[in-house]
This record gives structure tokens, C-alpha cells and sequence, in this order.
């Protein structure tokens, strides 16, 4: 037995789940499983989204309840913020993910605003678009947001910059696109909230719901993007984050 099926097997046990023999194998295979069907890649093999370990101790300390169902530290479902695609919490990776594994020292490699954290952020993984002819862009594909579980956000540009900056949900057939596709914001919902055991490396990112958005974002800014972090239920913007190709500008 290694340290990781060690140390997953001692926090089921804290939350009175036995786990069966096969269980970290099943959570590698759900995990691949799950990312060759949406096609992930490049960030995606990086970060290694597949173990997601604390995800299974979420899903047996809630002993198969729903995850939609209010909590503490969460009011239940929430509507986006206007204008704004919702992205909510998904035990398996639907589209959030509570905890997953990153790199051993993934936060000095992040850009923290408020409570969203823009990972990879420092180390380059957001950037411009490429710039195309006729008017299109290539997408930024694996942009990864995370946010603290039983959190809501928006996360949108400045009034100004809000029709050169899109997040994007839907694939185009060209695979490039341009800026009146996508949306101008996303909305985050976290899991809910659950006990974090204090042994948890900071590599699987406990108590955090990870938001991996495959095709990201395309925008005709350069060298700097403004982003800004919005909270329910005024929607006002509080925290606001410059990243660049090498982190901060």
C-alpha cells in the first residue's frame, strides 16, 4: 500500500466510511473515464485532475445526499449573476470539483483574489489570445479557478473591457472563434463545505472547488488581464486581479 491509498484509507475512516479494497482504483478510472470524454489535455495532464481524492471523501461524509441540497456555508441553489454562465459543483467533475490534485506548491504558482485563486496564473497559464485574421482568435484552453467550498463568486472583466474578454462554454466547429461568442462572465458555486482533515497535503487543494474550463477564454486584450471577483447577492465587485503571461502586471 502507498502513502496516497494510506492516507486516503485513514480519512475515510475518520468519516465512518469503510472503503473497499478497489476504491483509489475506482477513482483513477472514474477520473480518466470522465476527462477522454470532454477531451482534456495540455493544463489538464499537467494538473492531473484525475485523483481528485478529497472528492470522494465529499462524497461519503455526505453519505450519498445531493449535492444541490442547502448546507452550511452554502444557501442551496443560486442563480447566476446576470449575464453570466453558472457553473456549480459536480461530485465527479461536472464541472466543480472539490479538491483535486496539484502541484506540491501550486498557491506560489497562483494569483489570489479575494477568494478565487487563478492558478497557474504566476506560472503563464493565463494569457492572451492569439490573434487571427478576419477578426478570430485561438481560445486560452485549461483555465483553472478555484474558490473555497460553500462559495459563490462571479468573475467578470471591468464594465469597459466586458466585449473583449469571453469565457467560453460551447466549442465552435472552426475551433476559433470570436468576441460575440462565449460569455462576459462566469458565476462559481462551490460544493458545500465539509471537515478537511489537517493532513491533507496542500497538493490536493482541500476545501476548495476546482473549476477546470476546457476551452477557457479568447479576448483581443494585450499583455494584461483585468479580472474582477463579484459576490451575492448585490453582485458587487470587491477584489480585483491584473494577470499577465508571467503572473501580476
Amino acid at each position: 500500500m502507498n502513502d496516497l491509498e494510506h492516507w486516503l484509507r485513514s480519512a475515510m475512516r475518520a468519516v465512518h466510511q469503510e472503503p473497499s479494497p478497489s476504491l483509489l482504483s475506482g477513482v483513477w478510472r472514474r477520473r480518466r473515464d470522465h476527462w477522454r470524454r470532454v477531451g482534456a489535455c495540455g493544463t489538464a495532464a499537467v494538473v492531473a485532475l484525475a485523483i481528485a481524492v478529497p472528492s470522494v471523501l465529499y462524497s461519503a461524509h455526505r453519505s450519498g445526499a445531493d449535492a444541490s441540497r442547502p448546507t452550511a456555508g452554502q444557501p442551496g441553489r443560486v442563480a447566476a449573476a446576470p449575464g453570466s454562465e453558472l457553473l456549480k459543483c459536480g461530485v465527479y467533475g461536472d464541472r466543480g470539483i472539490s479538491g483535486g490534485e496539484l502541484g506540491a506548491h501550486w498557491k506560489a504558482e497562483s494569483v489570489q483574489a479575494g477568494p478565487v485563486w487563478f492558478v497557474y496564473a504566476v506560472s503563464g497559464a493565463w494569457r492572451s489570445s492569439e490573434r487571427l485574421r478576419g477578426g478570430r482568435f485561438r481560445d486560452v484552453p485549461g483555465a483553472i479557478l478555484a474558490v473555497p467550498n460553500g462559495t459563490t463568486v462571479e468573475i467578470t472583466t471591468p464594465p469597459a473591457d466586458r466585449s473583449r474578454f469571453r469565457f467560453l462554454a460551447r466549442a465552435a466547429s472552426s475551433g476559433t472563434y470570436t468576441l460575440r461568442d462565449g460569455v462576459a462572465a462566469v458565476t462559481l458555486v462551490g460544493c458545500p463545505s465539509y471537515p478537511v482533515p489537517t493532513s491533507i497535503p496542500e497538493a490536493y487543494a482541500a476545501g476548495l472547488t476546482l473549476f477546470y474550463l476546457p476551452l477557457g477564454y479568447v479576448t483581443d486584450l494585450g499583455g494584461c488581464l483585468p479580472l474582477e471577483v463579484a459576490t451575492p447577492p448585490a453582485w458587487h465587485v470587491h477584489w480585483a486581479a491584473h494577470l499577465s503571461r508571467h503572473g501580476v502586471c
